[in-house]
């Protein structure tokens, strides 16, 4: 019996290294002063009534390959939303523009613009989105690692917008 033991522990340690993932991608992130954005109804001041709908990033995923050889790492991103409104009978699509930025530490390498094209079901005063912006190119610097770049999402927000989000404390400081 002592021995079925002996013989299992190794066994158990085999499967547990299986089971573990060893990330090498850059980091996926988003950026906290930016996760959300609120649009008003045209016309209408910013203020809480006037909210036609609102717009959260709520996570970030990363995949990539890395080609060590050229030193070149494709980095894919799938970011989650989630957008809510007041309840209303009527369906209704918008879209609002959002980035992704390559850096590393203080040295930012790319940023892309995107939109994010919703729609809201009739009756339904929220939705869920899920996109993946179009894949990433990086060029590994010497002695550098992929993990040592991040990809960061954010929406990409006017003045008034920025003002609105201290105002309601969805900006940090």
């Amino acid at each position: 019996m002592k021995r079925l033991h002996l013989l299992a522990v190794p066994m158990l340690i085999a499967l547990a290294g299986c089971s573990q993932k060893i990330v090498v991608c850059p980091v996926p992130a988003i950026l906290a002063d930016t996760a959300t954005v609120t649009v008003m109804r045209p016309g209408a001041t910013p203020d809480l009534a006037n909210e036609l709908y609102t717009v959260t990033m709520t996570n970030a995923e990363a995949d990539c390959v890395f080609n060590q050889s050229t030193a070149i790492v494709r980095a894919s991103m799938d970011i989650s939303f989630h957008a809510t409104r007041a309840p209303s009978r009527d369906a209704a699509t918008y879209s609002v523009p959002y980035f992704v930025v390559v850096h590393a530490k203080d040295k930012v390498f790319a940023k892309k613009l995107y939109t994010l094209r919703f729609t809201f079901a009739p009756g339904a005063a929220s939705a869920d989105i899920k996109q993946a912006p179009e894949d990433t190119q990086i060029k590994i610097s010497n002695g550098k690692l992929p993990w040592d770049y991040q990809l960061l999402a954010g929406f990409q927000l006017t003045q008034d917008q920025i003002a609105y989000n201290r105002k309601r404390d969805r900006y940090l400081p």
